[in-house]
């Protein structure tokens, strides 16, 4: 049966209130599967959000454990370098009390070392006062049978003034202006100041001495060392004889 003839059997009238009812039933069904696939959307976006939240706190969790790594991190590596100063302290202590118990073999017990005269931890310190300096140093003999020494000693610094060689010897003005004297059985202390010219730039300093024992000569002693050594202290003379 045709619409037309469907429309005339039931009039005008029915067949506005069929078509009427069909529009609603579409709209109705219309409605419901929206809200059908609504649902399977809100589902599907609530899963995706659970999905994006589990995933967002196993990152802060992830961060956190980094976070916490890297403070772990840090703290090795304080504790690290700690242990590193602590250690070059230690070495360097035991590095200076080595030299302070060698420095007392020497005087003390001979027959460990080499037998002679010698002259021991030349220092020079800058005073306040312009081109004024202080020259320590301690001369020792290391014989097993020790008598007692003496001397006097003569002090001669050698560098640059004016860009020529220049020589400063005792008893120059303002320089030291007599021999040093020593007399000692095992060891003595010597501290003596001077004062520089002008302009003069010191490359070493050389300490000769003729040593007696009683009145009989044991021998000369010529020893140099560097000025800018000796100036950062603790040096040693090396032997020039």
């Amino acid at each position: 049966m045709t619409t037309d003839k469907l429309k005339q059997l039931l009039g005008d009238y029915k067949w506005s209130l069929l078509v009427a009812a069909l529009l609603l039933i579409m709209i109705a069904f219309g409605y419901k599967l929206a809200r059908i696939v609504d649902e399977g959307d809100s589902l599907k976006v609530a899963a995706q959000d659970k999905t994006i939240a589990l995933l967002v706190s196993e990152n802060n969790q992830y961060v956190t454990q980094v976070n916490q790594l890297e403070v772990a991190l840090q703290l090795t590596e304080l504790e690290k370098k700690s242990i590193a100063e602590q250690l070059n302290n230690v070495q360097t202590e035991q590095a200076e009390l080595q030299q302070q118990l060698a420095f007392y073999q020497r005087i003390m017990a001979p027959e460990t070392t080499q037998d002679g005269f010698i002259i021991e931890g030349v220092e020079v310190v800058s005073l306040p006062e312009p081109n004024q300096f202080q020259m320590r140093f301690v001369v020792l003999q290391q014989r097993q049978n020790k008598a007692v020494v003496k001397g006097k000693l003569a002090v001669t610094l050698v560098g640059e003034r004016e860009g020529k060689e220049y020589t400063v010897t005792i008893g120059e003005p303002e320089f030291i202006q007599q021999e040093i004297e020593y007399r000692f059985k095992y060891f003595q202390a010597i501290n003596t100041s001077f004062t520089l010219p002008d302009g003069f730039q010191p490359t070493s300093i050389t300490l000769e001495t003729t040593v007696y024992q009683y009145n009989a000569k044991r021998g000369d002693l010529a020893k140099t060392v560097k000025w800018e050594d000796a100036l950062n202290s603790g040096s040693i003379i090396e032997d020039t004889q």
